[in-house]
């Protein structure tokens, strides 16, 4: 930013900087301003391509009024007690920004956007079959990423449904976003 003015005010001065004939200082007047002009825009419209980082965050779904229903598999779409990441949301999306590393092609590609990450967590907590709903148009690098986390997370606690721990499937949406490397 301070080369483009720096250069703009270089470029102004030569244009204010005429000769003694009147013809030549009017006609070279004319085109050091119009060098002048070329120059300051194409400094103004020079990007510099900061240096960005990945970042991504997590929302538990709240409460769901849905019927409680058990699939052909044993696993129920909500139950009594929700399963519970160890030490809770925050400390999921801990483990998620701890573990997850956005993948240096999809910051170079402006790679951003919100994934769902279906999963069970079966009777004993362990967390299995994560799939991803959606996030095709984020890429295989990032999809691929997020599943691996995701299928070597420590043991949640169970769902309960009247006081037995059952499987029960859940649904994350992870946000990846892109924020500059100084922030």
């Amino acid at each position: 930013m301070h080369g483009s003015v720096i250069l703009a005010f270089v470029f102004g001065m030569m244009a204010c900087n005429g000769t003694d004939s009147s013809d030549k200082s009017a006609n070279n007047s004319a085109a050091d301003t119009t060098s002048a002009a070329k120059a300051t825009d194409t400094a103004t419209t020079v990007k510099v391509k900061k240096k960005k980082k990945g970042q991504t965050s997590i929302a538990m779904p709240m409460g769901d009024s849905t019927k409680m229903v058990k699939d052909i598999h044993g696993i129920y779409n909500r139950a009594d007690k929700e399963p519970e990441f160890p030490g809770g949301q925050s400390a999921l999306s801990t483990y998620i920004n701890k573990n997850l590393n956005y993948p240096q092609t999809a910051i170079d590609n402006g790679t951003s956007g919100t994934m769902h990450v279906s999963f069970v967590v079966d009777e004993h907590g362990k967390v299995i079959d994560p799939q991803a709903m959606d996030g095709k148009n984020l890429g295989d690098d990032l999809v691929n990423q997020t599943l691996k986390v995701f299928s070597s997370m420590p043991t949640w606690t169970p769902g309960m449904v009247h006081g037995k721990k059952v499987k029960t499937r859940l649904s994350v949406p992870v946000t990846f976003e892109l924020a500059d490397a100084d922030q």
